[in-house]
C-alpha cells in the first residue's frame, strides 16, 4: 500500500524545488505511484494553489498573454495547428475538466450503442453562432462532414476514418455510426480540430475564414490575426452562456478582450512578464523558471505534458538509407537524451525512448530498453549498412556523403535543440545543416518533403496524434517522413479497433514498443509545460488535461 505521508513529503520537496520532476517521478515510482497518478496529484495540487478568486469579479480590461509559438490559421476544419485563441472563439461538444474527466460543452450528454460502434450526442439548446445562427444537430453534422471531406484537407481527418455515417435525426441529436467499436472517438471530438463553426459562413468565404473572419460559439469574437505578431479577440456581449460544470462564470465573459503575443525569442518571455508587458505567459525559457518561481509577484504552474519532441527522417532519401531501420537506430543511439534534458531543459523534462510521454496513462516502461545513448553502437549499425568515414570524418557510401538538412521552426528552443542534434550526429560522422524557418514556411517545407525535421506535438491523447506522424495512411502529411512500417500500421489498427479497455491498453503497449524499435520517427525529449501569471489575473486555470486554458472565468483586478 502506498504511504500517503511519503507521497505528500515528495510533493512538498518538489514544490520547494529540492527535487526535480524526474527525481520526483523516480521516487514516486519506487513507492508504487504510477506516472499517471502522480500527474493527477500534481494537477490537483496546482489547481488548489491557483490564485484565490475574489467575491466580486471586475468586468473589463484586455488580457495580454505571451505565447511561445507563431499563430496558425484560425480554422478548425483546416489548420496545421490550433492555438489558444481557439478556446476563446470556439467550443466543442465535450471538454476536459482539471481532474481529467469529460464534461459537457455543446453536448449535454453522450451514449454509446451496446456494441460500441455508434455514439449519440444530445446537443444543448440555446447555443448560437456569433452570426446569430442557431447551433443544432445539423450545424454539428455539417462540421463533421467537412472534416471528413478530402477537399478540405483537414490534417487530422484520419482520426475520423472509423466514422462511416453522421446523422442528425432531430435538432438536438447527432449520431456517429462507426465501422467498428471506436471508444477513442470521444478523445477526438473534444479537441480544437473538432470545434463547431458555422459552415454557412465558411462556405461563403472559404479564403477569408480563419484569416479575417470567424464564426464560432465561444465567449469572444474575432478581431485580428497578424502572423508572427499577435491574435486579438473581443468579448461577445450576446454570448448565450456556458454549461461547462467546472466554469464558475456561466455567462458573458468578464474581459473586454484578449491579445496573444507571439514571443519567439525565449529570453524575452520572462522579461516581459516580469516587467508587466504581459499578464500571462506560456512556456518561458526553462533557464528562467527558477527565477520566476522565486518572484513573489508571480504565480508559476508546471505540468508534465503528454507531448514531446520527435526527429523525423524522409524515407524517400533512400540514398542516405533513411528507409533502413538500422540507419534510424544508428541515429537514435547517437542522441544523448539525458544530456539534452540537463543542458536544454534544466531538468524540467524527461528523455523519451518511445513515442509517448511518462505523463500519459498508457505509458509503457517497456520502451526504455530501446534508444539508449550508445555512439559505438551507432557507428556499428551504420557500418553494417556499408557507411564508412571519409577523410573529413563524414560517413560515405558509394560516393554519397551522409549530409542532409534538418528543418526546425524559428523559435529559440527549437533552434537550440536542432543545434544539439546537429552536434551529436556529427560525432558519428553525419553532416547536418539546420534550417530555421518561420511557421508557414516550415509546414510548407514538411509537406514538400524535408530531408529531416524536428517537431513538437501537443495533444491531450498522444497515441492518437502520434499515429498521424507514423502511419502509412497519412504519408506526406502529417506523416511528413513518408514512413511506412508494417508493424506500426498493425499496431495502429489494433488501437483503433479496440473494443474493450483491456484491449485498448494492450494495443497501447504494442503501439509504443513497435515504434520504439522500428523508429518511423525518433523520440527525443518531453519538456514540462510552464504557465506564469501576474497577481492582477484571476480565474485563469491552465491544467494538465487540456492544452490551453479557457477564458470564461478570467478577470483582471
Amino acid at each position: 500500500m502506498v504511504r500517503e505521508d511519503a507521497v505528500n513529503d515528495l510533493l512538498g520537496a518538489h514544490r520547494a524545488r529540492r527535487l526535480t520532476r524526474r527525481q520526483l517521478m523516480v521516487r514516486a515510482a519506487a513507492l508504487g505511484v504510477s506516472a499517471g497518478a502522480l500527474g493527477r496529484l500534481l494537477a490537483v495540487e496546482a489547481a488548489v494553489a491557483a490564485p484565490a478568486r475574489q467575491e466580486e469579479p471586475q468586468r473589463g480590461g484586455l488580457l495580454r498573454e505571451g505565447y511561445d509559438l507563431d499563430f496558425s490559421r484560425l480554422d478548425p476544419v483546416s489548420t496545421d495547428w490550433f492555438d489558444p485563441a481557439f478556446y476563446a472563439l470556439y467550443e466543442s461538444l465535450i471538454i476536459d475538466s482539471p481532474q481529467g474527466e469529460l464534461e459537457p460543452q455543446l453536448a449535454t450528454a453522450w451514449e454509446f450503442a451496446p456494441d460500441g460502434d455508434a455514439v449519440t450526442f444530445t446537443i444543448r439548446e440555446g447555443a448560437k453562432f456569433h452570426s446569430g445562427r442557431v447551433v443544432d444537430a445539423t450545424a454539428v453534422k455539417e462540421v463533421y462532414e467537412a472534416i471528413k471531406d478530402p477537399a478540405n484537407a483537414s490534417p487530422l481527418a484520419v482520426l475520423f476514418t472509423p466514422v462511416e455515417k453522421i446523422e442528425a435525426p432531430d435538432p438536438q441529436t447527432v449520431t456517429l455510426s462507426m465501422a467498428h467499436p471506436y471508444y477513442e472517438v470521444l478523445n477526438v471530438v473534444k479537441t480544437g480540430y473538432w470545434a463547431i463553426i458555422n459552415m454557412d459562413t465558411r462556405n461563403a468565404n472559404p479564403e477569408a475564414f480563419g484569416q479575417s473572419l470567424t464564426d464560432g460559439t465561444g465567449p469572444f469574437t474575432f478581431k485580428e490575426w497578424v502572423p508572427g505578431s499577435h491574435v486579438e479577440v473581443s468579448r461577445w456581449d450576446d454570448y448565450p452562456g456556458s454549461i461547462v460544470p467546472y466554469f464558475q462564470n456561466k455567462g458573458v465573459a468578464y474581459l473586454d478582450g484578449i491579445r496573444w503575443n507571439a514571443i519567439l525569442e525565449a529570453a524575452q518571455r520572462a522579461v516581459q512578464i516580469e516587467n508587466g508587458e504581459i499578464d500571462t505567459l506560456r512556456n518561458p525559457a526553462l533557464q528562467d523558471v527558477a527565477r520566476l518561481q522565486g518572484n513573489p509577484d508571480l504565480n508559476v504552474q508546471s505540468f508534465s505534458e503528454p507531448s514531446g519532441y520527435i526527429f523525423g527522417q524522409n524515407f524517400e532519401r533512400t540514398d542516405l538509407d533513411f528507409h533502413e531501420q538500422k540507419m534510424r537506430q544508428a541515429m537514435s543511439h547517437a542522441i544523448d537524451r539525458q544530456a539534452i534534458v540537463k543542458a536544454l531543459l534544466f531538468d524540467l523534462g524527461d528523455p523519451l525512448y518511445g513515442p509517448i510521454t511518462p505523463a500519459d496513462k498508457y505509458y509503457a516502461p517497456d520502451v526504455e530498453q530501446f534508444n539508449q545513448y550508445d555512439p559505438e553502437k551507432s557507428k556499428a549499425l551504420a557500418a553494417e549498412l556499408g557507411w564508412t568515414p571519409g577523410d573529413d570524418g563524414i560517413l560515405q557510401k558509394d560516393g554519397t556523403r551522409m549530409a542532409f538538412e534538418l528543418v526546425v521552426q524559428d523559435e529559440s528552443f527549437n533552434r537550440d535543440l536542432g543545434s544539439v542534434i546537429q552536434a551529436q550526429l556529427r560525432e558519428i560522422g553525419m553532416d547536418v545543416t539546420v534550417a530555421s524557418l518561420d511557421r508557414g514556411s516550415y509546414f510548407g517545407k514538411l509537406t514538400e518533403g524535408a530531408d529531416s525535421y524536428l517537431f513538437y506535438y501537443l495533444w491531450a491523447v498522444p497515441i492518437d496524434v502520434v499515429i498521424l506522424f507514423v502511419g502509412s495512411a497519412t504519408s506526406g502529411g502529417p506523416n511528413w517522413g513518408r514512413a511506412s512500417v508494417p508493424a506500426v500500421d498493425e499496431a495502429i489498427a489494433a488501437w483503433q479497433q479496440a473494443g474493450t479497455a483491456e484491449a485498448l491498453a494492450a494495443a497501447a503497449v504494442q503501439f509504443q514498443t513497435s515504434i520504439a524499435e522500428t523508429l518511423p520517427t525518433i523520440p527525443l525529449v518531453v519538456r514540462d509545460n510552464v504557465w506564469v501569471s501576474r497577481p492582477n489575473v484571476h480565474g485563469w486555470l491552465p491544467h494538465q488535461f487540456d492544452i490551453y486554458p479557457h477564458y470564461n472565468d478570467v478577470w483582471l483586478g
